[in-house]
């Protein structure tokens, strides 16, 4: 009677099954009341997912010279965009295997992995797993802050369900491979492969695929460049998951773990070789584009820099001022160390740590030894060196006289003369010309030299200053200087214009000038003299021109008028202030920068027409449209030509707009030319004839030797070279244009030209040549030698025609003046 029956025990056991049935659905109701309280408690400020729809990730904005090499790069972070179809899929699932295998498979989050790293990071009392899904590694690194906190966890997963919802998978994952960081400064998968192996994605091996995928969980702790040990052990563990889940065989993973990681850097951008010009380029980015655009945009920047040319552009500035400042002689020693022991040149490193090399790369040394007067031995900064540094390479080390001109001392005839035991100096290495070191110092003076097409104003190479580490100062562009007497092409060219002739005379003599002081009021005479201090009477205007005369071009203005000056002066691009239109402007007394002179000049070169300096030729934006093409862009540089809908006037509009606009006669600006063929031939650039070319040119000096100018063209290529202070204090003893500038503009031009043929420049219709006296401008005589072939226009002929002066054959002329 004790025995239960079966259905009381049946009943019993309901009971306790209804009362857990009961309290689990009473728990399960409150839980889901609390998630649904938490879920709408942290939707509330949730960032909406239209930044994730609209995805525009920062991007490179790079810049390329004409040839495609690339010149520099802009940008925030290092990144380069590649869609999803262009991302090799072992690369992808190589990045899945190792972070979130089951990606394809889970919503967004996984409950299971999550709920496996929480028991790892327990026993272990640290963390040492994660369990963030692709998906909230995208929310997270998209839509939140890196600031760990639970309300950011949650937040994170709910962002995670929706962007889930919102986008396919291949569309995630899209977006967090252009997204990662990556080490090294790069962001995405695209810029790693160059930064790490200089390939693009679609070339990377198994290796370097998952060498990339593993680097999202410490890009700096696996960095192959600074820790390869690490790099390795970290591949391994990738190509053994890769293995594990089937992506690659046995075989293809040893393969992979015993193959070189193959890096790479990438090439240096060039901007080095031009850092004036990019950053010229970068300022009309900025200045148009708008910085976001600069710097987050990736857009490609073409230009039409031609790296050989500006290479030497380079190399011409940089010996032509080394070689002025050393005509001046030796400024002296860097500093002195009266005491001199073994740790001497240590402790004053110590105190100096930067002087290692100078700009120029010159090392920094001390003076430890002269034994015979003949060689000093010096100590190197770089790495305690000592070296022996010959009389031959301190030579030229005059010691400077006191005074403004800089006049050097006598030679020198022992090393005792310029250096002392304790010195500290600079030495120039041994290199391709020269096998021993040399003394040196850094320039003080500085140079701008622009290159340009006349016939297009593509901007071929521009040196902005001796060293752009130093100054970043433009003076091509930014400094405005009195060009002096390479203002008075534009003067004679006015004159030819209005009723002169290239053997018009004008008298060479005083002429006192009265004019008022704008400060003081006061009445004051101004008497302007040559150079030479010399006064030569009658002269040509070919004369006056080649050999500077400033009395000719200041009758000559006189003569025209300023209120006729001035207008013809800004047809070339010269805009002359109102202070400023006086007499003072024969002697070219207003600023302009190197890139105006240069723009100006182009017009002679040409034929007459001015055009506008072209820096850049096009711009292409993320996607590859071309969304700027320069008119006068140089169409080698664009892929296509625009749709050519447009009518026969159209056509017509196009083309003078694509080759600047018509400023002056052509039989004006061929005559100013060969007046200016003179200056090279007979006059003040004689040293040009050097490169045995038909050349025109003209030299600029300005008051005291502030400035030295050469401006001078070929029929394809015009270049300006200045040099001067920028205190504007003297150059010193003898720096006119000729010595100053012109040596660097023959060697710019040397190169620019080397590679073109030998063509003068083309003769216009309403120009006729005939042999000159190039002094007189008196026909010549058969067999006479001072002669040159005049331009005159239709109805003007020599000074006095003389017999048998048109009785020499022409062409042998020509030839004897190219001889």
């Amino acid at each position: 009677m004790n025995e239960q029956s079966p259905r009381g025990n049946s009943k019993k056991k309901r009971g306790w099954l209804f009362y857990l049935s009961v309290l689990f659905l009473i728990s399960l109701m409150a839980g889901l009341g609390g998630l649904w309280s938490i879920y709408r408690h942290y939707s509330q400020d949730l960032p909406t997912l239209d930044d994730l729809a609209h995805y525009r990730p920062s991007l490179v904005t790079r810049v390329f010279a004409r040839d495609y090499q690339l010149l520099g790069e802009f940008y925030i972070q290092r990144r380069q965009f590649v869609p999803f179809e262009e991302i090799p899929e072992k690369l992808v699932l190589a990045l899945l295997a190792i972070e979130d295998w089951k990606f394809y498979q889970h919503h967004g989050i996984d409950p299971v992995g999550m709920f496996r790293a929480a028991l790892a990071n327990i026993r272990a009392g640290r963390k040492v797993q994660g369990a963030s899904t692709i998906t909230q590694q995208v929310a997270r690194t998209f839509l939140l802050t890196g600031i760990k906190t639970w309300e950011r966890k949650i937040k994170e997963i709910i962002l995670s369900l929706r962007i889930e919802q919102r986008f396919s998978k291949d569309e995630i994952i899209e977006l967090y491979l252009n997204q990662v960081l990556l080490g090294s400064g790069s962001y995405g998968v695209g810029a790693a492969s160059r930064i790490y192996f200089n390939r693009d994605v679609s070339e990377l091996s198994l290796g370097q695929m998952a060498l990339l995928a593993g680097l999202p969980q410490a890009p700096n702790r696996y960095n192959p460049w600074r820790r390869p040990e690490r790099a390795r052990k970290r591949q391994i563990k990738v190509l053994n998951r890769m293995e594990a889940v089937g992506i690659i065989t046995p075989q293809e993973a040893q393969e992979a773990k015993e193959a070189p990681f193959g890096l790479a850097r990438p090439p240096k951008p060039l901007e080095q070789v031009a850092p004036h010009f990019l950053e010229h380029v970068r300022r009309t980015i900025q200045t148009e584009w708008g910085s976001r655009q600069l710097y987050r945009g990736g857009l490609d920047v073409y230009t039409t820099l031609d790296p050989n040319l500006q290479r030497a552009a380079q190399k011409a500035v940089r010996d032509g001022l080394v070689a002025l400042d050393r005509r001046h002689g030796y400024r002296g020693a860097l500093a002195h160390l009266d005491q001199l022991g073994p740790e001497s040149l240590r402790v004053w490193l110590a105190a100096n740590p930067e002087k290692i090399t100078s700009p120029s790369g010159y090392l920094y040394g001390l003076v430890t030894e002269i034994p015979d007067g003949k060689q000093a031995i010096v100590q190197l900064a770089k790495d305690n060196q000592s070296v022996v540094l010959p009389f031959a390479g301190v030579e030229w080390a005059r010691p400077r006289l006191e005074g403004n001109d800089k006049k050097p001392g006598a030679k020198l005839q022992s090393i005792h003369e310029a250096l002392r035991v304790g010195d500290i100096v600079l030495l120039e290495p041994p290199g391709e010309e020269r096998d021993s070191y040399q003394l040196a110092q850094e320039p003080e003076a500085e140079a701008a030299l622009v290159s340009l097409d006349p016939h297009t104003g593509q901007v071929l190479a521009m040196v902005g200053g001796y060293d752009f580490a130093s100054s970043e100062f433009n003076r091509a562009t930014q400094s405005k200087r009195q060009p002096g007497s390479a203002f008075k092409p534009f003067l004679y060219a006015a004159g030819l214009d209005a009723t002169y002739s290239p053997v018009s005379k004008i008298d060479d003599s005083p002429l006192p000038i009265s004019y008022r002081d704008p400060v003081t009021g006061e009445l004051k005479v101004w008497r302007a003299e040559n150079y030479e201090k010399k006064f030569y009477g009658p002269t040509t205007l070919r004369t006056g021109l080649a050999h500077s005369r400033n009395l000719v071009t200041i009758r000559l203005v006189k003569s025209l008028g300023i209120s006729n000056v001035v207008p013809f002066l800004e047809k070339f691009g010269l805009r002359i202030p109102k202070f400023r239109q006086d007499l003072s402007l024969s002697l070219g007394s207003v600023g302009f920068t190197p890139l105006e002179m240069t723009s100006a000049y182009a017009v002679f070169a040409n034929g007459g027409k001015l055009v506008e300096p072209v820096y850049i030729a096009r711009v292409q934006d993320r996607f590859g449209r071309t969304v700027h093409r320069h008119k006068g862009g140089d169409c080698l540089l664009c892929h296509q030509e625009p749709q050519d809908s447009t009518t026969t006037v159209d056509r017509e509009t196009r083309k003078i707009a694509l080759f600047g606009s018509r400023v002056l006669d052509p039989t004006t600006a061929y005559q100013t030319t060969n007046l200016l063929k003179g200056v090279v031939q007979h006059g003040t650039g004689r040293r040009a004839k050097k490169l045995r070319r038909p050349l025109a040119g003209k030299t600029g000096t300005t008051n005291d030797l502030r400035d030295a100018w050469f401006m001078g063209f070929s029929p394809s290529l015009v270049t300006a070279v200045w040099v001067g202070m920028d205190d504007s204090t003297p150059l010193g003893y003898r720096e006119t244009g000729a010595t100053a500038a012109l040596p660097i503009w023959i060697d710019v031009m040397r190169a620019g030209l080397k590679d073109r043929s030998v063509a003068d420049f083309p003769v216009p219709e309403g120009i006729h040549l005939e042999a000159v006296n190039h002094e007189t401008g008196e026909a010549v005589a058969a067999g006479e030698k001072k002669w040159v072939m005049e331009a005159f226009k239709e109805g003007q002929k020599p000074n006095s025609a003389k017999k048998g002066g048109t009785s020499q054959n022409i062409q042998d002329l020509v030839d004897e003046l190219y001889d």
